[in-house]
């Protein structure tokens, strides 16, 4: 028992380790303080809103999406990975036990983060004397959120089986995530498709012109919700057990069944796991995507310096698919607007359709979407154990700057052409959105350059999973705090000219001249100080 909680531990401990820095330590501290001092605000606006049986059901969709979250970054990045196989096969263990330990680690990190932030919710329910729901909260809540993460491991484990089919890791990857898409969409569609009102009816009731305004729409948002879930058999019959204020015979029915079928699933998901691991570790680490990397020395130092940013990104699988998702977020994003926005889903009062506004909310929209996907942050991080040749080969410091800016921007720049051209085929283009497109062009290289500032001083390139290296790297949230203002300054500055009733086209083309202008500034300072 105990090496197998071991092993375990050592799972966990290979994707959460404390920053060394004592900086990021006491950040990190901050964050989490915050993050709990939100949660009660939140937890107590929800709480003294509605209902008891609201406040539970709210508490139980939190903690499920949040489990639903972080299993899903997890399946990618350890559960169905195979970097330890090298270490742990040579050792005397069975494949099942590998497997059995990849799982619980797998399961036990967003089963104890989703109890975690209960402990507000927690302290409501017993300050009122809530006994009976705080006991229920306490017991019901893991094995919900661990049959949530079950049934998603198991599916994607019945892809996981056939790993060693696919030819390279990214392929695998966008597979999972394509399942991933697909089934939250279904789950919402389905969802929708239950409920007695329309959307748009629920939206257009939403009151924001004053705190009691605000307090009622999100009241009767949050208990059209409720109604709308318990309008689902299996789901009813669950949430009727669990907000009601006696445990009841049911209650252990539907306890019992659902510990059951968890059982079920993790014993099928560990077979699914294991009966190939053999072959897919040894694929899985000769997938090797450097063997295809071709290097064309030239003349032209731009040429030599995007090809090594290249080689760097095609060493990770991991970094390949964040390029994917920087290039497919945007477009996805707008398509999903404008499909709403065609189908009147927003309400009349919103005016979001305005002319001569519309395309400052759709290309600034675009342009914050292209910063969350943050690849330009963490350029100097991601190269990892090949970060000595900076210092030991005489490599060009601005040439290495200047490419991984230059290469985050393409991938930004792509993906937004691609979303205009999206914008273009709902009919809603004219000449001032081409001045719109080049001042979103000329916005994503201003952020491009500014973000890597601080990586490249103090890179975290002692990583061993890649997912380390950006979404876990706290240098992305602060590359946030060297991108974000100026384009907050400039989009303001932009929404002013509108408000004052700047003529559209004049007031974009000032826009466009004071993009370029702050672009050429940063980029001969940073000529003179790299």
């Amino acid at each position: 028992m105990k090496e197998k909680l071991q092993l375990t531990r050592f799972f966990v401990s290979s994707f959460y380790k404390m920053p060394k820095q004592t900086m990021l330590q006491a950040v990190l501290i901050i964050a989490v303080f915050y993050m709990f001092l939100q949660l009660t605000v939140v937890n107590a606006f929800v709480y003294f809103l509605g209902d008891t049986q609201v406040f539970l059901f709210y508490n139980l969709t939190i903690s499920s999406i949040l489990v639903f979250a972080l299993v899903c970054y997890l399946s990618t990045s350890q559960i169905f990975s195979y970097d330890e196989f090298k270490v742990l096969a040579p050792l005397p263990l069975t494949y099942k036990e590998i497997s059995r330990a990849k799982v619980l680690s797998s399961l036990w990190v967003p089963i104890i983060l989703s109890m975690m932030i209960q402990v507000p919710t927690l302290g409501f329910l017993i300050v009122d004397l809530k006994f009976i729901e705080a006991i229920k909260l306490i017991t019901f809540l893991p094995i919900v959120n661990g049959l949530t993460a079950l049934f998603l491991l198991f599916i994607l484990s019945c892809m996981n089986r056939h790993y060693y089919r696919f030819k390279s890791k990214v392929a695998y990857l966008m597979v999972n995530i394509a399942i991933i898409l697909t089934l939250m969409i279904i789950s919402i569609v389905y969802f929708a498709g239950k409920s007695s009102v329309a959307i748009s009816k629920v939206i257009s009731e939403i009151d924001l012109n004053s705190f009691e305004g605000l307090k009622n729409s999100l009241e009767l948002l949050m208990r059209h919700i409720f109604e709308t879930a318990n309008m689902i058999p299996v789901i009813k019959w669950i949430l009727d057990a669990f907000v009601s204020n006696e445990i009841t015979v049911q209650f252990f029915i539907i306890y019992i069944s659902i510990m059951v079928i968890g059982f079920l699933l993790y014993s099928m998901i560990i077979e699914n796991i294991s009966v190939h691991y053999f072959k897919n570790g040894i694929l899985g680490n000769n997938k090797t995507n450097m063997k295809n990397s071709k290097v064309n020395i030239s003349k032209n130092q731009w040429s030599n310096y995007l090809q090594r940013e290249i080689w760097i990104i095609k060493s990770e699988a991991y970094f390949k698919m964040q390029i994917a998702l920087g290039l497919l977020l945007p477009p996805i994003f707008s398509l999903v607007m404008l499909l709403l926005i065609q189908n009147e889903v927003f309400p009349n009062y919103l005016n979001i359709t305005k002319e001569g506004v519309f395309d400052k909310y759709f290309s600034y929209s675009v342009l914050f979407l292209c910063c969350i996907n943050n690849i330009s942050g963490t350029p100097y991080s991601r190269e990892g154990k090949y970060h000595y040749l900076l210092k030991s080969v005489p490599f060009d410091e601005k040439y290495v700057y200047f490419s991984k800016v230059i290469f985050s921007s393409i991938i930004s720049i792509i993906a937004v052409v691609i979303s205009f051209l999206i914008f273009a085929l709902f009919g809603y283009w004219e000449m001032e959105n081409a001045v719109m497109l080049l001042i979103t062009s000329c916005l994503v290289v201003c952020y491009n350059l500014l973000t890597p500032l601080y990586d490249m001083k103090n890179p975290s390139i002692e990583w061993e999973n890649p997912s380390a290296a950006i979404k876990s790297n706290p240098n992305v949230l602060i590359s946030l705090l060297y991108g974000l203002p100026l384009l907050i300054l400039v989009t303001a500055i932009h929404f002013g000219l509108v408000w004052f009733s700047v003529q559209p086209l004049i007031g974009a083309l000032m826009i466009l001249v004071i993009a370029i202008a702050v672009n050429s500034i940063l980029i001969n300072r940073l000529k003179l100080n790299l």
